[in-house]
């Protein structure tokens, strides 16, 4: 009786986790199509099948090959965010787009989308408060990334711009 009730158990909480997933899922869509709204950079106008015909060192190849990989398009006035993908090696599913946020606030981002984000995550993922807290403190580590305009730098070697200790 007591394994079926266990079973039950780690059943329910991974159907509770994939809710939780889908849930913030969709709010994070949405919120994003609306905070583009609000952004007033330029659009870099290229397809991730452009940037993937840069040369194999370069940023716009690994953007590139980030996207192509994801199955994404580069989202018009947030492009940076997927270069900040490459750039820190976070992955995107909910949790770590929240860690990647925790981190670009460390590393000096200030952002109505990051403050967003972070909240959502010590609401629903109090279980990932430990990977937060540690992206945070690992972003404050390192050089500030978030003020440097990658379009203008796309043929430069992705070196270049990994992040560097301060």
């Amino acid at each position: 009786m007591r394994s079926v009730f266990l079973s039950f158990l780690f059943e329910l909480q991974g159907v509770l986790y994939k809710a939780r997933e889908q849930f913030v899922g969709v709010g994070f869509k949405l919120s994003s199509r609306f905070y583009i709204l609000f952004k007033s950079e330029p659009v870099w106008n290229v397809s991730a099948s452009q940037l993937f015909l840069y040369p194999k060192s370069s940023l716009g190849f690994h953007l590139g090959s980030f996207l192509l990989k994801n199955k994404f398009e580069p989202q018009p006035r947030c492009e940076d965010h997927d270069v900040f993908h490459v750039l820190t090696g976070f992955s995107t599913n909910v949790a770590q787009e929240i860690a990647m946020q925790y981190w670009l606030w460390g590393n000096g981002k200030r952002s109505i989308y990051s403050t967003l984000a972070m909240f959502v995550g010590i609401v629903f993922y109090p279980d990932q408060y430990r990977v937060f807290l540690n992206s945070y403190r690992q972003g404050g580590r390192y050089m500030a990334i978030h003020d440097i305009d990658y379009q203008k730098r796309l043929l430069s070697p992705v070196a270049n711009f990994m992040p560097k200790l301060k």
